[in-house]
């Protein structure tokens, strides 16, 4: 049996909670692991900043809390000679396994992202939390919150009680004296009490920040407090916040603080409202080369949000922000798998090309045979992740997010077990562009005239040819050049996969969303593939989420986004991520143009890469020249120093759109 004393004796002060109760339920003992957490672990160096906690937050013990639940490093432990301990945990908290087929988790493997409702805590305080947690019917429910609530007060009271000891500035005191407990009363408690959540929540994401601040604003120029606590969420490698149609004078100091920043990566929406201020802001931000913000179309991600799930409260649809890269949540209201699974169409293509292509009669024949076999990887996707939710709900408990998203307290419900009042599964869709393209190819060379044999053409991939490959990377019709052939296929494609998703349901939540978001997966996900008839050469990558491969998008920027917009970007919800190079003499005029385009054919998210080929060039070259290069990847922002070799070179081949200079 493990003991709680010898937990504390070695550091590990969360395994301590998790074994000073062991026949509580894991809600209980997650809930009171936390509080033992809070109340030892290390805190925060001050170095006389605005904010308090400051910079990477400190860890403590190899089992502690994180964002997604408890976090245990076996092998760390194990190397103590802690094996008793490591057993213990892997067969109580360490059960849950995902049932995701492995070769469709491409970018997402059950993950979840969150953000906190920070705007309830700074209204109505943590300690008024505390009559809606008694009415918990559960004991073990209401008894943990109640612990992880007297965990969160020893931890701002050791706060206080450090910085007094180092002579912190009065203001951060006393605002630390009233939240997160008690309601913000100005702009500046408001913003500490933001900031203090965000580490209560493990730096994840910060939600709206400048619709949330606004009521406590009146007139302040807080674009410093605001730089610190973006520089909080960098140096946490957080993710996200969202900047809405309501634009206020906080919308351009939340700009203006982002400038030159990696994170947070900035979702701003436009429309023809958009005044000319925050576009200019937002280009001057753009130009600093730290790949924010991105902009996101008000008029189609938001109203197809509230068509596909029609309970949305209109209210409530204006807390929308893309979590962890970008995928489609509502901050404080919502559980999001983002991202539950990642299907690799690629994978599927040359499966069924080896298996169905020699038979086929014609190109349809063909087609439909890809598509079932699509169907028959999203029923298998799907129900994995439903098992999985349910086997989650189960295994891992999540007592922050619990506390901090409404509505868990009010319905006894852990956040892992149906609590938020929101909740949906998002699904990233691979190589979609490599298909299209593929499929061009199949159809003109195996279907066309004069036909290519299929046992031959199957050769030339068997073989990686690449002479057969650069003259099917050269074929004509192809994704990313405005081609109306190659448009039509996008639409009929992209809308009969997107909608394999619409008879679906979760175990938890209302449906599925289609998204297309890869950050870094697409390399992996291309890594045991073979040839494929695009002329993507064995083992390399798959496309860019939704960018033309590259090399083919070589008609401009304006045929590039019309080809994006050719496919049915208004069923991938997701979110449809589109990377979008342009170098730093771009005219901001020109560039408004192209985004306002974009979205008035349907475009959702645009993401922009300021960078010269010469810059990057130089950055892979001379690495220690340029550690402070930003470029965006798909869905987030990186140092381009910290991507791997692969990613660099990745990122080297994309076309950097000089139209727009």
């Amino acid at each position: 049996m493990i003991s709680a004393e010898h937990c504390i004796a070695i550091g590990e002060y969360a395994a301590a909670g998790l074994y000073e109760e062991p026949d509580r339920s894991l809600f209980y003992r997650t809930a009171l692991g936390i509080r033992r957490y809070f109340e030892h672990c290390p805190l925060a160096v001050y170095r006389g900043e605005a904010l308090y906690p400051s910079g990477t937050l400190p860890r403590s013990g190899h089992i502690r809390p994180g964002y997604s639940g408890m976090y245990c490093d076996a092998n760390a432990l194990r190397d103590r000679g802690e094996d008793a301990l490591a057993d213990a945990y892997a067969q109580e908290f360490g059960r849950f396994r995902s049932s995701v087929p492995p070769e469709h988790t491409v970018a997402g493997d059950m993950w979840t992202h969150s953000m906190p409702h920070y705007e309830r805590v700074l209204r109505e305080g943590l300690s008024a939390y505390l009559p809606r947690i008694e009415a918990i019917a559960d004991r073990d429910m209401r008894e943990g919150l109640l612990h992880l609530l007297a965990g969160i007060r020893c931890y701002r009271d050791r706060s206080l009680e450090y910085l007094r000891s180092v002579d912190a500035d009065e203001r951060l005191i006393c605002a630390l004296e009233k939240v997160p407990f008690e309601p913000a009363g100005d702009i500046y408690e408001a913003v500490e009490g933001w900031n203090f959540i965000l580490y209560l929540d493990f730096c994840d994401n910060l939600g709206c920040v400048a619709s949330g601040l606004l009521p406590y604003y009146h007139g302040e120029d807080i674009t410093d407090l605001l730089r610190n606590l973006f520089d909080n969420l960098d140096s946490n490698d957080g993710y996200s916040m969202s900047l809405s149609t309501d634009y206020t004078p906080l919308t351009l100091q939340c700009l203006a603080a982002s400038k030159g920043k990696r994170r947070p990566m900035i979702e701003l929406f436009v429309d023809e409202t958009t005044p000319d201020e925050v576009w200019e802001k937002a280009f001057e931000v753009v130009r600093s080369g730290n790949g924010q913000p991105a902009f996101y179309s008000a008029k189609t991600l938001l109203p197809g949000l509230a068509r596909r799930f029609p309970d949305i409260r209109a209210e409530d649809l204006k807390q929308f922000c893309g979590g962890g890269c970008t995928e489609s949540m509502l901050a404080g209201l919502s559980h999001v798998g983002s991202l539950d699974a990642g299907v690799n169409l690629l994978l599927l293509l040359e499966r069924v090309l080896y298996d169905k292509l020699p038979t086929a009669t014609s190109f349809e024949e063909f087609y439909d045979a890809y598509l079932a076999a699509v169907r028959e990887a999203v029923d298998r996707v799907t129900a994995g992740i439903a098992e999985s939710q349910k086997n989650r709900a189960k295994y891992v408990a999540n007592p922050m997010r619990t506390l901090l998203t409404d509505d868990c307290i009010d319905k006894g419900r852990d956040f892992n077990n149906g609590g938020a009042r929101y909740q949906w599964s998002i699904i990233n869709f691979a190589g979609m562009i490599n298909v299209i393209d593929s499929l061009l190819v199949i159809r003109d060379y195996v279907f066309g005239t004069p036909a290519c044999p299929a046992e031959e053409f199957l050769g030339y991939l068997r073989a990686n040819d690449p002479e057969f490959l650069a003259r099917a990377r050269k074929h004509s019709v192809c994704f990313g050049k405005d081609n109306a052939d190659a448009n039509r296929l996008s639409t009929k494609l992209s809308t009969e996969i997107y909608a394999m998703l619409d008879d679906k349901k979760p175990y938890f939540g209302s449906g599925f969303l289609p998204a297309s978001i890869q950050f870094r997966s697409h390399a992996d996900a291309g890594r045991h593939i073979g040839a494929t008839p695009d002329g993507r050469e064995a083992g390399a990558p798959l496309c860019d989420s939704l960018a033309a491969i590259f090399g083919k998008d070589t008609a401009g920027p304006t045929a590039l986004l019309k080809s994006t917009t050719s496919l049915n970007l208004a069923r991938a919800l997701g979110t449809p991520v589109l990377n979008f190079n342009i170098e730093p003499d771009f005219k901001s005029e020109i560039l408004k143009a192209l985004i306002q385009g974009y979205m008035a054919l349907g475009g959702i998210q645009i993401q922009l890469t300021c960078t010269s080929p010469e810059m990057l060039r130089e950055a892979y070259e001379h690495p220690d020249l340029h550690r402070n290069l930003i470029v965006r990847v798909g869905g987030y922002s990186e140092y381009f120093c910290r991507l791997t070799d692969e990613m660099k070179r990745m990122i080297l081949q994309r076309s950097i759109q000089k139209s727009v200079s």
